[in-house]
């Protein structure tokens, strides 16, 4: 059921960033997933797109609110996570929200903002920056380079370079999945683990984390320039942007080769393979994600393929980023807290001699 539910997750992150255009007046949603009054009940996720949402203080959302260019007011509650793209979440001090709360280019407001922790990722282009592109933008010099007239291969040419390069990309991943299994099998568990629970919310961080990467560099490489004409420390911007950079690669094959080893542990018990170990799974999964993308995009005429691996790396990025390339585990389980009554009561039950005075303890 787990399994299930994990991959409906994953196909309706899918479909998301598929649809991610207005497309209100193809897919209007009805009135009883735009509107959820006090008692009713939505057992499935809701997804808007160009619509705003409110759940009434008495209603209650079994799955998952995704609203792409819309609005959502909550003062009910909502079982699993909420992501918003391009819009304003509010909510009320009634609202309980038990999954993840992502927003992009939005903010959250109300009277339970307070008590909601919400993932807030405003990414905004600086004045300066945006002056820049629309001076060059605008500029008589800018413009198109001349097009160049190449031949391009027959379509069986196409296929064959294509499958080849497939096989040699799927051969390297492979070998480098084996590689960082055997030296970090913990730390790529805890990212398994965190994709397997979170997938919803790996994508939405993964996805952000990809947009907000570039603006984050740009920034950096502008203070950096001016630190060097003002006083020369500008220098160690630029060793910084190249980490990150580094960080930011390495983060994306983990969260690979993390879902190439889910991938893998249900090939491997399909294929009855038995003495299997965690390398060899992750390699195994791996190659055939690797492989089966490839191969499809050396097809003609089959498109979607890009999509898929797209939406394979946010998913993979954000489980890296959200455990902390896997040095902790997502999401953070809080330990048990004793009760003293019960240990009290406990202690009452047993026979008078058997426990020590406190004045034998002093």
């Amino acid at each position: 059921m787990q399994r299930l539910k994990t991959q409906r997750r994953l196909l309706l992150f899918l479909a998301l960033l598929l649809l991610s255009l207005p497309t209100s007046a193809v897919l209007a949603a009805p009135l009883a997933q735009r509107v959820v009054g006090d008692d009713d009940v939505v057992y499935d996720d809701v997804v808007l797109f160009d619509e705003s949402f409110e759940l009434a203080e008495g209603g209650r959302v079994k799955g998952d609110i995704i609203i792409f260019n819309g609005d959502a007011t909550i003062a009910g509650t909502v079982n699993g996570d909420v992501v918003l793209f391009n819009g304003n979440l509010e909510t009320a001090d009634t609202a309980v929200l038990n999954g993840d709360c992502v927003l992009f280019n939005g903010v959250n407001s109300g009277a339970g903002a307070s008590s909601l922790s919400c993932v807030d990722m405003d990414v905004v282009l600086p004045a300066s920056v945006a002056n820049f592109i629309n001076e060059l933008t605008t500029s008589p010099d800018f413009g198109p380079p001349p097009a160049v007239e190449i031949d391009q291969p027959s379509l069986l040419g196409r296929f064959v370079g294509g499958t080849a390069a497939a096989v040699a990309r799927s051969l390297l991943f492979g070998l480098l999945a084996f590689a960082a299994a055997s030296l970090m099998p913990q730390p790529m568990l805890r990212i398994e683990d965190a994709l397997r629970k979170k997938p919803l919310a790996s994508g939405a961080v993964g996805l952000l984390t990809s947009f907000s990467m570039p603006f984050v560099l740009v920034i950096f490489g502008l203070v950096s320039a001016v630190l060097i004409l003002a006083c020369g420390l500008g220098l160690l911007g630029f060793p910084i942007m190249f980490v990150m950079v580094l960080a930011l690669v390495a983060a994306g094959f983990l969260g690979w080769f993390s879902v190439g080893n889910v991938v893998g542990e249900f090939l491997a018990q399909r294929l009855n393979l038995k003495n299997r170990s965690q390398p060899m799974t992750t390699a195994l999964g791996t190659v055939a994600i690797t492989f089966a993308l490839g191969f499809l995009g050396a097809i003609p005429f089959v498109i979607g393929e890009s999509l898929i691996w797209w939406a394979i790396v946010f998913v993979g990025l954000g489980a890296t980023a959200l455990t902390k390339f896997g040095t902790q585990a997502y999401p953070l389980v809080a330990l048990p807290q004793p009760n003293p009554d019960k240990i009290t009561a406990v202690l009452e039950t047993l026979p008078k001699g058997t426990l020590p005075n406190k004045t034998d303890i002093n």
